[in-house]
């Protein structure tokens, strides 16, 4: 009777610890360079003028929001010019990091606002350029314009 009270007690703390370590997320954590490489993706996509806004859903946080200025950049001859060079990124936790990124001109790599830092942020599985980013370079360009 003792032994089974024993392996009863052993097969439920082993059933609680495995509750407790895992199940739920379905999420593979990144190792720190699999997210800085996403991240890096994710940016130069973002921020290249060939790249279809529709493309840029996934890789932009609340891109909702932000879809009417994305529009509007596909028409504006100076966006058209410009693309990001991730140079460096800065993990901060598992859903925030801190880039630091050159804009350079697309037809000859000139760097047009070099060493600019940004944020990326870690949403519905996906590294993302922070709206916040997005609006201050639109700031940047037209201090009047609106941005979310």
């Amino acid at each position: 009777m003792r032994a089974l009270r024993a392996f009863t007690i052993a097969v439920l703390s082993l059933g609680l610890i495995a509750a407790a370590c895992g199940g739920g997320s379905s999420e593979k954590k990144q190792t720190p360079a699999e997210a800085k490489a996403e991240i890096t993706k994710a940016w130069e996509t973002f921020f290249n003028p060939a790249i279809p806004v529709e493309e840029k859903k996934d890789i932009v946080e609340n891109y909702d929001a932000l879809k009417p200025i994305l529009d509007e950049q596909k028409t504006n001859p100076q966006a058209q010019m410009i693309k990001a060079a991730v140079k460096d990124v800065t993990l901060q936790g598992d859903t925030n990091a801190t880039v630091t990124y050159d804009i350079v001109n697309t037809q000859t790599n000139e760097p047009l606002l070099p060493n600019a830092s940004g944020q990326a942020i870690k949403q519905d599985g996906h590294w993302k350029v922070t709206q916040q980013t997005f609006c201050s370079l639109i700031k940047l360009a037209d201090q009047n314009k609106k941005c979310p």
